[in-house]
């Protein structure tokens, strides 16, 4: 990857971190007020140094048990968008090596599976690193409301809300066609979400065979899931792959690459959100091959 889209990628993070993060990754409270503001003119100038920065193992370390020390504020100290940012720098240096990762088969079980290759070689492309930071970080404060359309029968309120998949689908039929794409891309946002983060809970948030193909035809999707085929995280995985090619297709900005890419590396991501998920959101331990 060249310098300058290194730095691009670095300019996007400078873009969500604010003054306190840049001082806690350089550390300011350990040097002299003038090094530690020599040090955050350093990452403003060179963007791509934060991306060196956060791959440091150390740093991502110390910023994970910071946010855990209630002694200095928690989580307020710091912005989401850097918790999840070092989470993910610190999985991408976990999985460097590792022939496997978990894969859930029931709730509050894992097994192996062998693809710590494949995610590590999703990982090393800076921008999915950037894409899964941005997305964690994105629900860090949820948004919900109310939509009313017409109908032959008067006007029909329905609330949203964009931790639920159905209820946000609502949404399609209020705003313009403009904004469509946006949508579409939050549906396939939360698809990943839910199946990345929140796997143990499956069994409430995807929907039935039946609320499967309805939510299918509701948001414009040019095909249905196979019921005997798709099921728990596949299904999501499937909605949230066709959502981001249909937010694609209809996109009129740059972020069309983004989407389609998105789309093509679902699995990968959802199984990187999964390792994040149970190494540093919500810690599950797994042992299997101890000495």
């Amino acid at each position: 990857m060249s310098a300058d889209e290194l730095d691009r990628i670095g300019s996007r993070y400078l873009d969500q971190l604010t003054g306190t993060d840049l001082r806690t990754l350089v550390h300011a409270d350990d040097v002299p007020a003038e090094e530690a503001d020599a040090r955050v003119a350093a990452l403003r100038r060179q963007p791509a140094l934060v991306l060196d920065v956060l791959d440091r193992p150390a740093t991502s370390a110390a910023l994970l048990n910071l946010v855990t020390d209630r002694s200095r504020g928690g989580l307020s100290f710091v912005s989401p968008f850097l918790v999840f940012a070092a989470a993910v720098h610190r999985t991408a240096a976990d999985l460097t090596g590792a022939t496997y990762a978990p894969e859930r088969t029931a709730p509050r079980l894992r097994v192996p599976v062998f693809d710590g290759p494949q995610l590590t070689a999703y990982l090393a492309d800076s921008w999915h690193r950037l894409f899964l930071a941005e997305l964690l970080a994105s629900f860090a404060r949820t948004s919900s409301g109310v939509v009313v359309t017409r109908t032959p029968r008067g006007p029909r309120r329905r609330r949203w809300n964009d931790l639920d998949l159905v209820r946000l689908a609502a949404l399609l039929e209020a705003v313009p066609e403009a904004q469509r794409p946006g949508v579409w891309r939050r549906l396939g946002d939360l698809a990943l979400f839910l199946a990345g983060v929140f796997p143990d809970a499956l069994e409430r948030t995807v929907p039935g065979p039946a609320e499967a193909v309805q939510l299918a035809r509701r948001t414009g999707l040019p095909a249905e899931p196979d019921p005997d085929r798709a099921t728990g995280a596949e299904l999501l995985e499937w909605f949230g792959a066709m959502w981001y090619r249909l937010a694609a297709d209809n996109a009129m900005t740059a972020a069309t690459s983004v989407l389609r890419d998105s789309a093509e590396h679902i699995h990968e991501a959802r199984r990187v959100l999964n390792a994040v998920t149970d190494r540093y959101l919500f810690p599950i331990t797994t042992d299997w091959f101890a000495a």
